[in-house]
């Protein structure tokens, strides 16, 4: 009989069907608990005045997001009955604090082994202190959070690359790719990537997430595409894009020193890496021919990275690094290979 997870990550265009494709690619049942929470939702004027003065006077996020998700309560309730009486083996949640305290304690209820993998850096996002007591296992993304906080016995992991097969596309852009958010943090890094391939020629590739249009007035036009609500691309579409370019760009933000999807991408489809978080160079899968640490002295050093042929990986690298040992390190499933150290 196959095991069930119940997943439950955020809203990310797509992200949580690639992993629920994934879990079943590995033979697990999946009970999906994601759902677009990005908008406000007050279903009456009472619950608008209660969020203000929870807001206000008992600073107390919680109530919103139960707002928020309170329009798929019933839904949750429906998958949750499906079980029938008996507990889903494993929960994995991801960011679990964009959910109310209430749906965790029903995962939790409805779970026999449940675990938290916090993507974002703990001190971005403080209110997951509040959500430690639901969970047998609790993972961050970056190993300071780990260090900083020894009293709560976090263990640590990198993200992961997909391993289920993807469609093939025949797309050949050959452009330098980045897809990412307007973050003033990492402005200045983009900015002057952004003159220097300008300066040598080189194809961009890069998509930028723009609420307010700031983002065209900073970065320009020339190899840009500037995306809104309604032109972000998927999962699925971005990973595509990496399939196709001729390399991959990350810069790292001001929140956090963990390694971001991008990295775990270009290794996946053997694609150049080009990222301004210098804490790559400690992993197992770092190599000069493959990843050039973006820095004030980098400019120098690029179009002759990029004309080097790509160093070839052990394959148990490349499986380290995988979903599928990444699940099982998380479910402490054997055997896998651990990812708590560099």
């Amino acid at each position: 009989m196959k095991k069930t997870v119940i997943l439950a990550c955020p809203y990310l265009y797509g992200l949580d069907r690639c992993i629920e494709t994934n879990l079943r690619f590995h033979g697990f049942e999946v009970i999906n608990l994601c759902y677009n929470n990005r908008d406000s939702y007050y279903p009456s004027p009472f619950s608008r005045l209660k969020n203000l003065y929870h807001k206000y006077i008992t600073h107390d996020g919680n109530y919103k997001k139960a707002l928020r998700f309170s329009r798929y309560q019933a839904d949750i309730n429906r998958k949750l009955m499906a079980l029938g009486g008996r507990k889903a083996e494993y929960a994995l949640c991801i960011r679990a604090n964009i959910y109310p305290k209430e749906i965790i304690a029903q995962i939790r209820a409805h779970s026999e082994t449940c675990i938290n993998y916090q993507w974002d850096g703990i001190d971005r996002f403080p209110d997951i202190f509040d959500y430690l007591p639901y969970f047998d296992r609790f993972f961050v993304f970056d190993r300071q959070d780990a260090e900083k906080y020894p009293q709560y016995g976090f263990q640590t992991a990198t993200n992961f690359h997909f391993d289920y097969p993807l469609p093939e596309t025949a797309n050949t852009s050959g452009g330098i790719y980045f897809l990412g958010g307007d973050d003033p943090s990492r402005a200045a890094e983009i900015l002057s990537f952004i003159a220097a391939a300008r300066r040598l020629d080189l194809p961009l590739d890069f998509h930028i997430y723009s609420k307010n249009g700031r983002a065209c007035q900073v970065f320009g036009d020339e190899g840009m595409t500037y995306l809104d609500r309604s032109s972000i691309l998927s999962f699925e579409q971005n990973l595509q894009k990496v399939q196709t370019a001729s390399a991959v760009t990350d810069f790292v933000s001001a929140d956090h020193q963990g390694l971001s999807f991008r990295i775990f991408d270009a290794m996946c489809y053997r694609k150049k890496l080009i990222t301004s978080n210098p804490q790559v160079v400690a992993y197992d899968f770092y190599h000069p021919d493959n990843i050039l640490i973006w820095d004030n002295e980098a400019e120098s050093k690029l179009a002759d990275f990029l004309t080097r042929s790509y160093h070839e990986l052990p394959s148990e690298i490349y499986a380290k690094y995988g979903f599928r040992n990444w699940l099982h390190y998380l479910l402490d499933i054997p055997p896998y290979q651990p990812l708590d150290s560099a």
